[in-house]
């Protein structure tokens, strides 16, 4: 099976340098329609035997452009955002003050973060439903080439599970930017990098 991931195109809230997750269903820029609309002409997004997308607007219109209106477009909440809880949509400078060991030294949120952000998923349980996810694929698609369009985290996160390692290990993947993973149906699905945070334009 092979697997094509891309993070959805830029979101107003990328433009305001905000915390937006599973709760935060902003909408693409224009900036964002702009670019999906460039990278739909320099890459089959054709070829896939199945499309799957992230619930949230941003994913799901990222897909529609990518795949020129593809219809069967599937949608599967596994795939939204990890859920920052009360963080949702606020601004994470002040939290970079009052919670310094929630953050990694890139900036990014580590597993800390669930400590201090009331209502917010963890990092097990974004694992956990990616995980959940790949496990379908499996049985339901051994041998198929599959797109999914999704977010920073989640890609992440999926690529973490599919390798049993850490999310930590992987940085954040830039607006469509290719991350591709082959899974050997045949040698118990381990799975293999093909790219990751490969910019098309």
């Amino acid at each position: 099976m092979d697997i094509a991931i891309v993070r959805h195109s830029i979101s107003v809230a990328n433009h305001e340098d905000l915390i937006s997750g599973a709760d935060s269903d902003v909408a693409l820029s224009q900036k964002g329609i702009d670019y999906a609309k460039k990278l739909r002409g320099v890459y089959d997004w054709q070829q896939f035997d199945a499309v799957y997308a992230s619930p949230l607007q941003r994913a799901r219109d990222t897909a529609k452009i990518l795949t020129d209106g593809k219809e069967d477009v599937q949608i599967d909440p596994r795939l939204s955002e990890m859920h920052f809880g009360d963080w949702d949509g606020l601004s994470a400078d002040p939290f970079r003050i009052t919670h310094p060991d929630a953050f990694d030294y890139t900036g990014m949120f580590n597993a800390n973060y669930s400590k201090y952000a009331p209502n917010s998923e963890s990092y097990a349980h974004l694992l956990q439903r990616s995980r959940d996810f790949l496990n379908m694929l499996e049985d339901t698609r051994p041998s198929q080439s599959v797109l999914l369009v999704c977010h920073g985290l989640t890609t992440r996160a999926l690529f973490a599970a599919a390798l049993g390692i850490d999310v930590y290990s992987f940085g954040a993947p830039q607006n469509i930017a290719l991350n591709e993973l082959h899974l050997d149906e045949n040698d118990n699905f381990r799975a293999r990098i093909l790219t990751y945070n490969r910019v098309l334009a």
